[in-house]
């Protein structure tokens, strides 16, 4: 992680309390408003739900940082969220990055001898194709709703390994409340979020981290990862299961270590005073 922002000794401890329950009241609104994207979501029969909550889920949280923006007197580019002439070149890195280390996970789990895949027949390039957009705006809203206005209003108070763990905390609540076990709460999504924090702070904005997120979650569709549903189904002797279940488990920890490791070394270089705005997602 990064040493805490030069300028935030000069924040008192009400003022470091204030950028904390900012950020916590966000993301409290920001978790009723995925409720809201849920519900809003029985309204559709027959749309795809990942589809309907990703896009209601999105805008509801891009309002709701333009409302606390409002109050706070900042603009998105304050909080990583302003579109720049490179923020589609940062996405499709973020893309092939997220991709990559999919493709190294499947790798590491086919070499224990005790994975196969097959073609799933029940998914055709339409599905596959919903699926894409699916898991792109469920990642949007969740860049949005923890990288962008909560983890930039905790930066200033409590630099960047505390902000880090404070959304990473939050995050894995999060996951936790929606089904989650507690493996997959906190090294999965724990693990991801400082990953995705690490490379929004070190690019100064969420377009990789969303490319990168998007990426994994939809690789990770596609060979069969999410309840065995996509484009590859995964078969595992049921001998071997527990096995390659730690496998994957440590493969995961250690790339996603890894990767932060690089997101960190990068952001260190780049390190800029918090004050001066940031210029893009």
């Amino acid at each position: 992680m990064s040493r805490a922002p030069p300028d935030s000794g000069y924040l008192s401890r009400a003022g470091r309390l204030k950028s904390l329950l900012h950020a916590l009241a966000f993301c409290l609104t920001a978790a009723l408003a995925l409720v809201v994207a849920s519900i809003a979501s029985r309204q559709f029969p027959g749309w795809p739900e990942e589809v309907v909550i990703g896009a209601v889920a999105a805008l509801l949280t891009w309002a709701l940082t333009a409302a606390f923006l409002r109050r706070d007197r900042k603009r998105f580019g304050d909080v990583g969220l302003a579109w720049d002439r490179r923020t589609h070149v940062r996405f499709f890195i973020g893309l092939a990055i997220g991709f990559a280390l999919v493709g190294v996970h499947v790798a590491i789990l086919a070499s224990t001898g005790d994975v196969v895949w097959t073609r799933n027949s029940g998914v055709d390039a339409t599905g596959t194709v919903v699926a894409a957009f699916g898991y792109l705006l469920l990642a949007l809203r969740e860049e949005i709703a923890f990288r962008g206005y909560p983890l930039r209003t905790l930066l200033p108070a409590f630099g960047a390994a505390g902000a880090q763990l404070m959304v990473m905390a939050v995050f894995v609540a999060e996951h936790r409340l929606g089904g989650a076990t507690w493996s997959n709460a906190i090294i999965g999504a724990g693990l991801g979020a400082l990953v995705f924090g690490m490379a929004a702070l070190a690019t100064r904005g969420i377009a990789l981290a969303l490319g990168l997120h998007a990426a994994w979650n939809f690789g990770d569709w596609m060979r069969g990862g999410k309840q065995g549903h996509g484009v590859w189904t995964m078969h595992i002797e049921k001998a071997h299961s527990a096995h390659v279940d730690q496998v994957a488990l440590a493969a995961y920890a250690a790339i996603m270590l890894l990767m932060l490791f690089f997101f960190a070394v990068i952001h260190r270089q780049n390190e800029i005073p918090v004050s001066k705005r940031d210029p893009g997602i």
